[in-house]
């Protein structure tokens, strides 16, 4: 089985070493960069690599990765998925499904399948050079299928994810996806940002602790993909910035008010909520509600 990463950034090039190994399948890639191309090479990640995707063989390719940012995984679709052998299977690593589905299903003609996917893992620093074989050891994949993908083309992304390391596949469809990752994604980084935006930053060196690293971790982010993202992905975030705004202002009112046990009642219904979030990691999979 040969399969082609359209990108070797972070993402891409950590699932190509996460995948040395697999039974059967030959790495190629795509990748503008010269010295992305040389490290992959030398590190063992692809077999070829390409500088230019109109040079690369993609209808020699069983399965090919788009592992760019979702306006040019978009671009991608539109202009080059025609090249595509029939039943191979075309899949990305978007962050928001939207754009690259309305391109899918802009196209005529598509002898292809397209599984939308998203692994949910990363690092601040991008690039090749911080792609490493564990990124996803231990982290959630989701696959967004519609009802034209075959079930052998799930299962085997599956297997693949699961050969990386991944812990699980969550199912979802487009829509829900994009507002689920506004929500857990998106709006941390929103979060984070808005911290450190806040006038006692820089007057608080030496003063922050593990809570205060975790929660502004994120904000050291690459501007021009988080506003490609922000942007695709306006409606659902908009809507959850505008709900955090209302549930930070209750605790406000509560601490401007006079009624100490309605904090504390306050804080025990928001922790409780979490711990019952955190008990859906102990059941198995099967077990795991999944995205509908």
């Amino acid at each position: 089985m040969k399969i082609m990463f359209v990108g070797l950034g972070l993402i891409g090039g950590s699932m190509a070493l996460a995948l040395e190994g697999y039974p059967g399948l030959e790495r190629y890639a795509v990748d503008c960069d010269e010295w992305t191309r040389f490290e992959a090479l030398g590190r063992g990640a692809v077999r070829a690599a390409w500088p230019d995707v109109q040079e690369a063989p993609l209808g020699e390719m069983d399965v090919v990765v788009l592992c760019l940012h979702p306006e040019a995984a978009a671009s991608f679709v539109r202009e080059h998925a025609c090249r595509l052998r029939p039943g191979a299977l075309l899949t990305d690593v978007c962050g928001v499904k939207r754009p690259i589905v309305d391109a899918v299903a802009s196209l005529e003609e598509r002898p292809f399948v397209y599984l939308g996917g998203h692994p949910m893992a990363g690092r601040e620093c991008g690039g090749f050079a911080s792609a490493t074989g564990d990124l996803f050891r231990g982290s959630h994949y989701i696959l967004t299928p519609d009802s034209s993908v075959p079930g052998e083309c799930v299962a085997l992304m599956r297997q693949l994810v699961t050969f990386m390391g991944c812990a699980d596949v969550v199912l979802s469809t487009p829509d829900a996806h994009d507002e689920r990752i506004a929500y857990t994604s998106q709006l941390m980084h929103v979060m984070a940002l808005a911290l450190c935006d806040q006038h006692l930053l820089f007057d608080s060196y030496g003063f922050e602790g593990g809570s205060f690293r975790g929660a502004t971790r994120v904000a050291a982010l690459d501007p021009k993909l988080w506003c490609e993202l922000f942007w695709a992905n306006r409606d659902a975030l908009g809507a959850l910035v505008s709900e955090l705004r209302a549930r930070l202002g209750d605790y406000e009112t509560l601490l401007a008010g006079g009624d100490r046990q309605a904090l504390y009642e306050r804080l025990v219904a928001s922790s409780e909520r979490k711990k019952d979030f955190d008990r859906l990691r102990s059941q198995t999979p099967s077990e795991t509600p999944l995205f509908k």
